[in-house]
């Protein structure tokens, strides 16, 4: 056989085994997302969690038909870019909580598409392709909220378009083993952008972070020329000002009281403390091998960071038994919030595990900053590894100038690419036992959200 001939049939092998793996990370996700709703019995079952109050102006606006009062002066924390679709793609499926409990279904499942081309463009390949799927579905909370009408499923779709939009625009090289170069689409791209996060503006302020993030790593790689970039992402800003100033707020004016703008550390010790479970493996992967990189010294400064915030704004665990949206008040629930009143009793002990999680937590995200500015910027992978990074130290950040609810479930819109990370950065047993971590939380938050009764 010719070799040309033989070049071309290993080829084409190749982009067969591609495929093959490409479409059974699909058929994974359709078929996780179809098992938990005919399994649980969650399609036929009675409003849980906040599906109580998310519902209310979706069914309004299938049953009252569509005006300003029900379109837009609606009582909820969510933006419209949210309540719409599930309004219009709801009715379509029969017009009630099962029809909009499968919108969340739809959605969970065709995030599928821009998370593989994401890993594509990262050099991701192979059965690594099925792993960073099966990471993306194991993310906290994001099994159960695929199946439930709630805010993330919608705006993670979204955020997954969005971070692609960059890695687009930008172009450089897809992957760092064969330096494949990409043609950037300096233009069309932070065209696609701004409309991309003005969508998601409209959906939640969670956002913020995300254009932030997309700012600085496009800035670390292309200094002044990342103007387009900023200028899309103030024009989205301004769009969304509207909004705000119908509203009164962040947020429609019956929950202002419990989202707002305020100054607070607690949140920060909080969040950071659940990172842990996301970032804490890379602290693993820093100190077993790149302890002595360029930027060695954020692990440190984020664990002492971690222990200051321990020390001076410890947030108070105690949930109230009534939602009473007359009263300011913070709250903070969620995987940690759980794991260490169980561990600790609620007393001494529960403190001490929380500014433990905390200095594990900043720390994880130093060295997982750390890692992620060795990597080349014109690569894929360095500039997604980039984003998030940026994404998490400002979504958390942002939490530090607002009061109101704080839940681990936040960390999951800023974090939506963070799997395919896992299958780049963490050798192959360390990749193991994060995916196992991850199944264990996921399959309790499946038995609590899904299988027991309504909260």
């Amino acid at each position: 056989m010719p070799a040309g001939k033989s070049f071309l049939m290993g080829t084409l092998s190749d982009q067969a085994r591609e495929r093959f793996w490409i479409i059974g990370s699909l058929l994974l996700i359709l078929l996780t997302a179809l098992f938990l709703r005919y399994a649980s019995g969650i399609s036929g079952a009675g409003p849980r969690f906040d599906e109580k109050y998310i519902t209310i102006p979706m069914f309004e606006l299938m049953e009252s038909g569509w005006s300003v009062e029900t379109a837009i002066d609606y009582e909820e924390t969510k933006g419209p870019a949210l309540i719409w679709p599930y309004a219009l793609l709801g009715n379509w499926f029969g017009g009630d909580l099962a029809g909009l409990r499968q919108v969340s279904c739809l959605l969970f499942v065709l995030s599928g598409i821009p998370l593989l081309l994401l890993s594509l463009r990262c050099g991701v390949t192979g059965v690594n392709l099925l792993l960073a799927m099966l990471g993306f579905m194991l993310l906290p909370y994001e099994l159960v909220l695929s199946q439930l009408v709630m805010g993330e499923v919608s705006f993670v779709f979204g955020a997954l378009f969005l971070v692609l939009s960059v890695l687009w625009g930008v172009g450089g090289f897809r992957r760092s083993d064969a330096l494949q170069p990409e043609r950037g689409h300096p233009v069309a791209g932070p065209i696609v952008y701004c409309l991309l996060l003005f969508v998601l503006l409209h959906s939640r302020v969670h956002a913020v972070a995300l254009a932030g993030a997309a700012c600085l790593a496009v800035w670390q790689l292309s200094g002044i020329r990342s103007w387009p970039w900023w200028l899309a992402s103030i024009v989205a800003g301004l769009l969304r000002i509207p909004l705000w100033v119908r509203w009164g707020g962040l947020v429609s004016p019956e929950y202002q009281n419990l989202h707002g703008l305020g100054f607070r550390l607690e949140s920060l010790t909080y969040l950071g403390a659940a990172l842990v479970p996301l970032v804490g493996v890379f602290l693993i992967v820093f100190l077993w091998r790149y302890r002595y990189c360029r930027w060695w010294f954020l692990a440190p400064l984020g664990a002492l960071l971690g222990l200051v915030l321990a020390v001076v704004a410890m947030p108070d665990l105690s949930i109230p038994e009534v939602l009473d949206t007359t009263v300011q008040h913070d709250r903070y629930q969620g995987v940690l919030a759980t794991a260490v009143l169980l561990a600790g009793g609620g007393g001494q002990l529960t403190v001490l595990l929380l500014g433990f999680a905390c200095v594990i937590g900043l720390a994880s995200l130093g060295a997982f900053a750390a890692l992620a500015f060795e990597l080349p910027p014109d690569e894929g992978l360095g500039l997604l590894a980039r984003l998030q990074v940026w994404a998490l130290i400002i979504g958390c950040g942002l939490y530090m100038l607002t009061r109101g609810f704080v839940f681990d479930r936040f960390l999951l819109v800023w974090a939506v690419a963070l799997s395919i990370l896992w299958c780049r950065l963490l050798p192959r047993w360390l990749l193991g036992m994060q995916l196992l971590a991850m199944l264990v939380i996921a399959g309790r938050l499946v038995g609590v959200w899904l299988w027991q009764s309504p909260a």
